[in-house]
């Protein structure tokens, strides 16, 4: 599980905070406070980032791109970052807890629905959150989603090692030496997915501007432990079941993301009021690499 954390995590970067001047908002949800930041006004979307583990400031540039048209609303999900607990254990950090926070902010806001977006493993929560509380949710974006189990992942580090140059690769087996790992284990595993993000882009040099920020404080591993031990300890990948949600569902997807284009297909088949739209000349950072793309192919979905 801890593999998995990492391999996620490094799925998940993203370049410097933009809208960091917003002010946090904070509500108690099960005993603790979860921190979430709102950006633009209008028709209500509530981003979801990846992880499990990523900061909510890894998805600046997103409500960046959105928050011209979109009221933006960035939670700082359970167990990361201000929303961390004083412990760590199946108690303060679940999937179930996790959604649940969701719903309480949405009626601390008085929003009676909202648009849901989920990035990678946020695309995974945001489908677990319209299987447990379709109602309030008017429409689904799944944004690069790690799909609704783990079986994308079966090509995904091949995919990603087979764009890397041999500098590269010489900086992975440097930061896995056995001593550096264990002078720093998560220094060593933050520099090994600096390393890798290449191999997420299609455009080799826009990785930089994620790599060159990228900070030992942008992840929390233990959360993402422990989030990754509830779904596996209980079952809760949602392949081995049927979606009821029947609203429309976006599913955007880099036509060269290393998770390969099994996840969005399979997707497509699970939400039946759902659309594939592939964006050309992209990895798995869409919105980074073709920004316009994005939110047009967002927006026109939203006005229908």
């Amino acid at each position: 599980m801890k593999f998995k954390t990492t391999i996620l995590l490094s799925v998940c970067m993203l370049v410097l905070p933009i809208l960091s001047y917003s002010q946090y908002q904070k509500i108690n949800s099960n005993g603790l406070d979860i921190y979430y930041r709102i950006f633009g006004e209008g028709t209500p979307i509530l981003v979801l980032g990846g992880g499990p583990g990523d900061v909510s400031d890894r998805y600046l540039s997103l409500c960046d791109l959105l928050s011209k048209d979109f009221r933006c609303i960035l939670v700082e999900q359970r167990g990361v970052g201000k929303s961390a607990p004083g412990t760590y254990d199946e108690t303060t950090i679940n999937i179930a807890l996790t959604i649940n926070d969701f719903e309480v902010i949405r009626k601390q806001l008085g929003i009676d629905e909202w648009n849901v977006l989920g990035f990678s493993y946020g695309g995974y929560l945001a489908s677990a959150y319209t299987d447990r509380y379709p109602g309030p949710i008017s429409s689904l974006i799944l944004l690069g989603s790690m799909g609704l189990d783990d079986t994308g992942f079966s090509h995904f580090l091949d995919n990603i090692t087979s764009k890397l140059w041999a500098s590269d690769l010489e900086l992975i087996e440097y930061w896995s030496d056995s001593v550096r790992v264990a002078k720093d284990p998560k220094h060593a595993i933050v520099e090994r997915i600096k390393a890798r993000m290449p191999g997420y882009f299609y455009d080799r040099k826009k990785s930089l501007t994620v790599s060159q920020n990228m900070k030992d404080s942008d992840f929390d591993f233990e959360a993402g432990n422990w989030i990754w031990k509830d779904i596996y300890d209980n079952d809760l990948f949602l392949s081995t079941t049927e979606s009821s949600f029947n609203k429309p569902v976006l599913i955007l997807h880099g036509r060269q993301d290393p998770l390969g284009e099994s996840v969005p297909h399979t997707l497509a088949k699970y939400y039946k009021n759902s659309k594939i739209v592939f964006i050309e000349k992209s990895g798995h950072y869409s919105w980074l690499e073709q920004p316009e793309n994005v939110k047009n192919n967002i927006k026109d979905f939203l006005k229908n």
